[in-house]
């Protein structure tokens, strides 16, 4: 591997920032100065195009000084990485539960912003969690476990003793119950609604 793919193994690895834009995930990119450099399209679903705004304007007041914190931490160097849990504001003044992931993002000066994602506590808006367990039979179930450990059809197959056609049955069959349009969307669904 050459020295340029050594410091950014990304780089002719395609559109990952129109990836990240696609994701089902609120992800989003804050100045080291607390203005919003980035959100995609999730984020912006919930709480609006606040690019340019302060982090600040899209946390609900019990959450803002745990929020400073994390993210003035990972600024000034003392933490690699926060997980927390968050109330953000949607722009039509209602409470979005969330858990927060994030890092600091290094530039040639030093730390140049934080980076992260926030998972969804409430699921999918309109949908109950009861409703989504449900609707998933138990081979679905299964096959969304093997799914969120990054098991391939194969790999399922093997596991659970079936045949690849009917694993793929199997997953169709997930992904309408869930609402979803790809395997990684349905692992992420599940794991905001906690069934996985």
């Amino acid at each position: 591997m050459d020295d340029q793919n050594r410091t950014n193994p990304l780089r002719n690895f395609g559109d990952v920032f129109g990836a990240l834009d696609r994701l089902p995930l609120p992800v989003f990119a804050i100045r080291s100065d607390g203005v919003i450099r980035w959100l995609n399209m999730a984020a912006e679903r919930h709480v609006g195009n606040k690019v340019g705004s302060r982090f600040t304007a899209v946390v609900a007041p019990e959450s803002r000084a745990a929020v400073r914190d994390a993210f003035a931490s990972k600024i000034v160097g003392a933490r690699e990485a926060t997980d927390y849990e968050a109330v953000l504001l949607r722009d039509d003044g209602t409470r979005l539960e969330v858990e927060i992931c994030s890092v600091p993002v290094d530039g040639d000066g030093g730390i140049v912003g934080v980076f992260g994602v926030a998972a969804i506590e409430e699921g999918v808006p309109g949908r109950e969690p009861q409703l989504v367990e449900r609707q998933l039979t138990p081979r679905q179930a299964e096959v969304l476990r093997y799914l969120a450990r990054g098991a391939k059809t194969d790999d399922i197959a093997a596991g659970m003793g079936i045949a690849k056609e009917t694993v793929r049955n199997h997953v169709r069959g997930l992904l309408q119950s869930l609402g979803a349009h790809s395997r990684l969307e349905a692992v992420t669904i599940a794991r905001m609604r906690g069934l996985v």
